[in-house]
């Protein structure tokens, strides 16, 4: 049985004989083995018999913990002389040796890299004898690896894996697969060969001082090479130039001994193989390496068909990067080729226009500024309706300009000689005051009417009256409001008279109010009376030609009304503030140029404008670059895409006159007709 010694602080030694069972070590009273140091915890450790005869020393959870031969450790197989600390108290193990059995006789060789043991038979022992009592032929010495030299390689193997796993830089791998291979096995060359595009090249060639091979291509036996990548089974022969099987001429020419070719096969193919050879000693491979080999080299094919895979991939990231690079440099080029040319364009459009013979007109529109084919259609109707005194509805956005179109309508009249223009805009008033302000209240007819007041009737009798909004009017609204139109009277809130009124009524809104009177928010048999003419206005957006003049209009505005030196705009600020949106239309517009003179100096820049207005890049395709394709293929699609963006632009802009839309572009008619179908555009779908 094995034999605990204590040491205790004071050096004295106390001897403790194991017994069946555990062994409990403590401060408590229980313990077998009491340890009074208040280093030691009531229940500090436990050592279990195993079955296989060893003894496990376990550590029960405790703050402190065990240490065994100067090391921490919580569970621990006790060895002979293992000593177990415990505060200042030291605990001896002493396991009882077996006798010795009779020393086996060894003969040691040394291999390229690693130690073989030979057992011999003891000289004392009798030469084994056949049933028949004759004695047997004799046998020859099995050679085996000694256990440690096994778990060694094992373990190295194990630490190789680890690393090819982690390595994706191809030729620092294969490197590293040669060299292992080499050391592994104890040859003298090897030679790592892969399939590229159905032929094989040698990547690395490495003798075993890691010394790169010269001209390795006349070296190796090819033949050998392709055998073994064609059948994908491995090639050994203990002396390859006796070896009946090999009788290639390069075997003879390269006067080889031992050779090995391990093919490399990964996801159910050949991708290489590993090429090992020795000229000077036969038989340093053997039979029973292979398998320890064969595991190896499938493991080292997956790890070059990754790294394969990682540097593809880093490849094609480069590769996209450059074209990334590339692309934006070229839009950036076709940008301002394209800027300058929508630039030139405007102008030539704007000679045009203005070298183009339209029809006289009978009234002024100066007020209204443009000069674009869109507010010269409106011009025309305008022209053609003023000397009527028919209900027209007016059209538009937000911040057209309706109220100067009704402005228009009235001065250019005869009723502006006669009777004033009235405007209100319906949706700034509650229902309860819009009646009181249309048709106007006597004294006392509610709290607050201290007096009689005529409405807007009244007041534009005569003249015109412009009701803005109209689509925000209430429905019941709406019933007063058609009663006196039909009628021509009115009647005051709070009164009994009825008061003729002759009015030109002219409405406006934003909405649209066909699309009210399905939902029963608009009156149908108003809507009639008040939609006699109707007249569009077109959004500032449809209009940019036009931009130029109303941005020269404000500051010659702002500069009259501030009394300061009218500013100038760049041309770059001109091209931005030409190709915005302008959601908010003329309004907008102006609110902007009025921002920027109080932002600017002498002249207003890019840096003026607002953010939304200079981060707009109308020219900037929305490219999507493939995972592959040449770069000359991506930049091709990437221009055709601005080209057909421009042309449907030009063309909707032009409401698809297509002459107009050929010379804005500065190509033929011809030219722009294959280009449209080319592109597969239509009036519907150009968008």
């Amino acid at each position: 049985m094995p034999r605990l010694t204590v040491t205790g602080p004071d050096g004295q030694e106390y001897p403790f004989e194991f017994e069946n069972g555990v062994i409990s070590i403590g401060r408590a009273e229980s313990n077998s083995i009491v340890v009074e140091d208040d280093a030691c915890e009531p229940e500090h450790c436990v050592i279990e018999p195993q079955p296989d005869g060893r003894y496990k020393l376990i550590d029960l959870e405790t703050k402190a913990g065990l240490e065994v031969n100067g090391k921490k450790v919580n569970v621990h197989f006790l060895e002979n002389k293992d000593r177990i600390y415990l505060g200042d108290v030291s605990i001896l193990f002493e396991a009882e040796a077996p006798p010795p059995p009779p020393a086996p006789r060894f003969r040691v060789s040394r291999r390229r890299g690693r130690v073989l043991m030979r057992r011999l038979a003891p000289p004392s022992a009798p030469r084994p004898t056949s049933p028949e009592g004759l004695p047997d032929e004799p046998r020859e010495e099995v050679p085996y690896e000694a256990m440690e030299l096994e778990r060694e390689n094992l373990y190295r193997m194990l630490e190789i894996n680890k690393i090819l796993t982690s390595e994706h830089h191809l030729k620092k791998l294969l490197e590293l697969i040669m060299d292992s291979v080499i050391e592994l096995t104890g040859a003298e060359r090897g030679f790592l060969i892969l399939k590229e595009h159905e032929n094989l090249v040698i990547k690395v060639a490495r003798n075993f001082d890691r010394e790169s091979i010269r001209k390795p291509e006349f070296k190796v036996s090819h033949s050998v090479a392709e055998e073994v990548i064609r059948t994908a089974k491995p090639l050994l022969s203990a002396d390859a130039i006796s070896d009946p099987s090999l009788a290639a001429v390069s075997i003879a020419e390269l006067k080889l001994r031992s050779l090995l070719c391990i093919p490399l096969r990964a996801r159910d193919q050949t991708v290489g193989c590993v090429y090992i050879d020795n000229r000077f000693e036969t038989g340093i491979f053997r039979e029973d390496e292979l398998p320890l080999l064969e595991g190896f080299a499938d493991q080292a094919a997956i790890a070059i068909e990754n790294a394969r895979l990682f540097e593809e991939n880093l490849q094609k990231q480069d590769e996209l990067k450059h074209s990334k690079e590339e692309i934006e440099r070229l839009n950036a080029q076709l940008k301002e080729k394209v800027e300058k040319q929508y630039v030139e364009l405007s102008k030539v459009k704007q000679d045009l226009i203005s070298r183009q013979k339209d029809v006289p007109l009978k009234h002024d529109f100066s007020q209204i500024i443009g000069n674009s084919r869109a507010i010269k259609d409106v011009f025309s109707v305008l022209d053609k309706v003023i000397d009527t005194d028919e209900s027209i509805f007016v059209h538009g956005e937000s911040g057209t300009g309706k109220e100067l179109v009704a402005r228009a309508i009235h001065f250019n009249s005869a009723r502006a000689k006669h009777g004033k223009f009235v405007s209100e805009n319906c949706s700034a008033i509650p229902d309860t005051l819009l009646e009181s302000e249309l048709f106007g209240h006597e004294k006392g007819a509610f709290t607050g009417a201290v007096a009689s007041k005529e409405g807007l009737f009244e007041l534009a009798h005569k003249g015109t009256l412009f009701l803005d909004e109209i689509g925000d009017m209430s429905v019941d609204m709406q019933k007063k409001l058609l009663r006196a139109i039909q009628e021509g009277e009115i009647r005051r809130v709070g009164g009994k008279d009825v008061i003729k009124v002759d009015v030109r009524l002219i409405s406006a809104s934003n909405k649209d109010l066909a699309e009210l009177i399905k939902t029963h928010e608009f009156r149908e048999d108003l809507f009639y009376r008040l939609n006699v003419v109707k007249i569009t206005l077109p959004p500032l957006r449809s209009r940019k030609e036009d931009v130029p003049l109303l941005v020269e209009h404000f500051l010659d505005k702002i500069s009259r009304e501030q009394n300061i030196p009218k500013k100038k705009v760049d041309e770059v600020a001109f091209w931005y503030l030409q190709n915005h949106s302008w959601p908010g239309n003329v309004r907008e517009l102006e609110n902007e140029i009025r921002r920027a003179v109080a932002l600017s100096d002498d002249v207003i820049a890019v840096d003026h404008l607002k953010e939304e207005i200079r981060s707009r890049d109308l020219f900037k395709p929305d490219i999507r670059i493939p995972a592959s394709g040449q770069l000359k293929d991506i930049v091709r699609e990437a221009i055709e895409d601005v080209e057909r963006r421009v042309i449907a632009k030009v063309l909707d802009e032009c409401g698809w006159k297509k002459t107009e839309a050929a010379q804005r572009l500065g190509i033929s008619r011809p030219t722009l007709d294959a280009k449209i179908e080319t592109y597969k555009l239509s009036r519907g779908n150009s968008a």
